[in-house]
């Protein structure tokens, strides 16, 4: 039978709540809202009726509805949530991250343990981000799981920094390192190629994945699955090359996979690696896999969201950490640990994976493997602003960004092309100024600061609205392990590294001055928020998904 719920076009975004009246008189600018919209309040409610199919109806898994103007249909399917998952997985972290993780743990054992540490730890989030993401299938990710748990603040912290520099930020780092590789085969004599050379490379990479993304949300689907096959096949063919050089070398004396493979805790020791020191290496690996939270920004183009999600971040996350020990397990078989980590200047080897393919591929190898890396991070790249846009896009259609960036193209096609356009510009003034260090720097620890509060938002969310429905479920001491873990990476991180973190708190507190002449101006209705714009999420819709297979819940 089905179901009307009257929805009233001043209804703020809360998907979790299950009466529209104590909603909307809860609601903290409510009486602001009802009086700009006096004069249509009439014609709203009239036209505010959704429809909320029979069980098995096929509607609410081909459809979401982020407003009641702009329909947007789902054409993401499980292999293209995969394609998401892992291809923002693996970028260029792969390729430069080994280095610091020896650094920081002595030994190939413990750098390999550190590597599945962090794989495991990512598939911690991905579960705890399942659940999150199938009882709250809109897009949005982090910023609607926060906005329910800690309210509007909160959230315009975390939209403000991911939007403004955590995102373009990683995307102008990771193409930055595109240019270097691609240019890099035209240099071979050179340690590196000119930095000129590899800025006009990576803009040039910049304007085609925006152009991709603003353009068409099928074509950036298919870019997506392509280059992750090309990344994947890529770390499959370096970890091949290793275990045939390890079969063929390990009783062979003084070659690089008998001395580290015979004794491969050698170092451990000596080092004397204190938790301090294998949280900073974890941390370093765990930045190859960032990326793995990506999917649940854009659940609301996702096929059957409470299947799908929780089958793509698992298998995305699982092909990513065993293609990961399977490419280290590859560079320590061909290269001595000397190759890797400079043991003069105690700083990781800058470009290891280019004199990896020249070790185990002759000159051929100077020329695949460069090319190989500059593939893999556009491909990131792409999935990156992938996400990035839509998550711009969903914040701004709250009006935490101008309403103008909460455009998409069309109802069949919902790329938002001025998100899009905004994330590049960022992006392209953050290529332009170079100065990328400290921002990669404190990238970890503010992204992590956010992990920690996303996840923490189940745990609210478990108490404070137990009678949601959870298609999918974790086990309570999953999230609170997560929760336990990200304090204690940060704690070591911030220890080893106090400068570039204080960066990274001062970098999210900016947000709080700029939340509060936003609201002075909407005060004193100088700024009309985006619901007034037609952009109202319909939010019962969001998390009623229709009773079949497709919700069968599932405790994990």
């Amino acid at each position: 039978m089905e179901k009307l719920l009257a929805v009233s076009e001043i209804v703020e975004n809360d998907p979790l709540h299950d009466s529209i009246v104590a909603d909307v008189t809860a609601h903290p600018r409510v009486e602001h809202r009802i009086a700009c919209m006096q004069s249509t309040a009439q014609s709203s409610l009239a036209n505010g009726y959704v429809t909320v199919s029979d069980p098995g109806a096929d509607e609410p898994d081909t459809m979401h509805t982020t407003s009641n103007r702009h329909p947007i249909a789902r054409t993401l399917t499980l292999w293209g949530g995969i394609a998401i998952v892992a291809g923002t997985m693996i970028g260029s972290g792969v390729f430069a991250s080994p280095g610091a993780v020896l650094l920081h743990t002595g030994s190939v054992g413990l750098s390999l343990i550190a590597w599945a540490t962090a794989g495991l730890i990512a598939l911690c989030g991905c579960l705890c981000y399942a659940e999150l993401g199938t009882m709250m299938p809109c897009s949005g990710g982090e910023y609607t799981y926060i906005l329910q748990a800690y309210g509007p603040l909160t959230a315009f912290t975390y939209i403000w920094t991911t939007g403004m520099v955590t995102k373009p930020g990683s995307l102008a780092i990771i193409l930055l390192v595109c240019g270097q590789y691609a240019a890099k085969p035209f240099y071979q004599d050179r340690l590196q190629p000119p930095e000129l050379v590899s800025k006009l490379i990576a803009l040039g990479a910049l304007v085609a994945i925006t152009t991709i993304n603003a353009v068409s949300v099928a074509v950036s689907d298919r870019v997506n699955k392509w280059f992750t096959l090309f990344k994947t096949a890529a770390l499959l063919l370096i970890g091949a090359l290793g275990l045939y050089t390890l079969a063929r070398d390990l009783d062979v004396a003084g070659s690089a996979a008998n001395v580290n493979f015979h004794n491969a805790f050698r170092g451990s020791a000596a080092e004397s690696p204190s938790f301090a020191r294998f949280g900073v290496a974890t941390m370093a690996a765990l930045w190859s896999y960032d990326g793995w939270n990506n999917l649940n920004i854009v659940t609301a183009e996702l096929v059957r969201p409470s299947v799908n999600l929780p089958r793509a971040v698992l298998a995305g996350t699982v092909l990513v950490l065993l293609a990961y020990v399977f490419a280290n397990m590859g560079y320590f078989a061909v290269m001595h640990l000397n190759q890797i980590v400079d043991e003069a200047t105690g700083e990781s080897v800058q470009g290891f994976a280019t004199d990896f393919g020249a070790i185990a591929l002759g000159h051929v190898g100077l020329v695949v493997l460069p090319l190989c890396i500059a593939v893999s991070t556009f491909g990131a790249a792409n999935g990156s602003s992938f996400t990035g846009a839509r998550l711009i896009c969903e914040s701004a259609k709250n009006g935490d960004f101008p309403p103008y960036l909460a455009k998409i193209r069309s109802q069949d096609n919902p790329a938002p092309a001025r998100a899009c356009i905004f994330q590049s510009a960022i992006a392209m003034a953050m290529l332009a100024a170079g100065n990328f260090d400290s921002l990669l720097a404190y990238f970890s620890v503010a992204a992590w600061l956010f992990y920690f509060l996303a996840v923490s938002c189940l745990l609210v969310l478990r108490w404070s609205r137990p009678a949601a429905h959870r298609p999918f479920q974790v086990w309570l001491v999953v999230p609170v392990a997560f929760c336990c873990i990200a304090v204690a990476l940060v704690i070591a991180i911030v220890s080893q590294q106090p400068v570039e973190s204080a960066l990274a708190v001062l970098g999210i507190l900016s947000a709080l001055p700029v939340y509060a002449c936003r609201q002075c101006l909407r005060t004193r209705g100088y700024l009309v928020s985006a619901p007034l714009q037609g952009y109202t999420r319909v939010s019962l819709t969001d998390v009623i998904p229709a009773h079949g297979n497709d919700t069968d819940e599932t405790s994990l």
